[in-house]
């Protein structure tokens, strides 16, 4: 994923890491044990003693049991901990306890950064608007300066596609509505998503981190061309 998504791409570490060594164990023990006690060739052992009408053996191992439970459970409860991160970045307070601060008064810049921990902080944010309709992306600034939001069309494929231009280094909140059906909003190169439901306002934080230009989709299924429901975001 893009570099501003570092949240995302150290989940994706993790849990490929994690996948490796459960299936090594897995696939391991399987092999080994199909293998290991093989009958050889022309031999019928009848090691368990099977008779007709008698149960047969019970093998019990009380810590490999236990160990094949707890392990995989607190396995599952750090990786379930681990997946908090960008969830928690996605949906950011406003204010002094949030990532991105308070509205930017006139003339202030967000001076976004990424931390150590892979979160984007910045002191204020700008608000912008989005809307969402069968099948078209309509995009406002609210009265922003132009150098830090302004809004046009691209041409995307041969065709007019709405375009959205923010600035590097500026965190934007979006207000976000649906005049018609759900859409939700997804921008690749932010790592983020969120639905866009009528009779309701949702909101996205868009931290324009590093120079870019993508594709906005929508990622809900909204009618006959949900496909060609697209925009153009450009950071510059």
């Amino acid at each position: 994923m893009d570099s501003i998504t570092p949240l995302f791409d150290a989940i994706w570490d993790d849990y490929m890491f994690w996948s490796i060594v459960v299936g090594a164990v897995a696939f391991g023990w399987l092999y080994h044990h199909s293998f290991f006690y093989r009958a050889k060739e022309g031999e019928s052992p009848n090691i368990d003693d099977l008779e007709v009408g008698v149960f047969p053996k019970e093998y019990d191992n009380l810590r490999l049991e236990v160990a094949w439970t707890v392990l995989p459970f607190i396995l599952i409860v750090w990786l379930t901990y681990i997946s908090w991160a960008p969830l928690d970045a996605v949906w950011s307070q406003t204010g002094p306890d949030g990532y991105h601060g308070s509205e930017c008064e006139e003339g202030q810049s967000s001076n976004n950064y990424i931390d150590s921990s892979g979160y984007v902080r910045s002191d204020c944010y700008h608000d912008i608007g989005i809307e969402g309709q069968q099948w078209f992306w309509e995009f406002d600034c609210y009265g922003l300066s132009e150098e830090l939001c302004s809004t046009g069309y691209a041409t995307v494929e041969g065709e007019l596609k709405p375009h959205l231009i923010l600035k590097t280094g500026e965190t934007y909140l979006a207000t976000m509505t649906s005049i018609d059906v759900t859409h939700a909003v997804k921008n690749h190169d932010f790592g983020m998503m969120e639905d866009v439901v009528p009779g309701q306002v949702t909101y996205l934080w868009m931290p324009a981190v590093e120079e870019t230009s993508f594709l906005m989709l929508c990622a809900e299924y909204c009618g006959d061309n949900h496909a060609y429901m697209t925009a153009q975001i450009s950071v510059e």
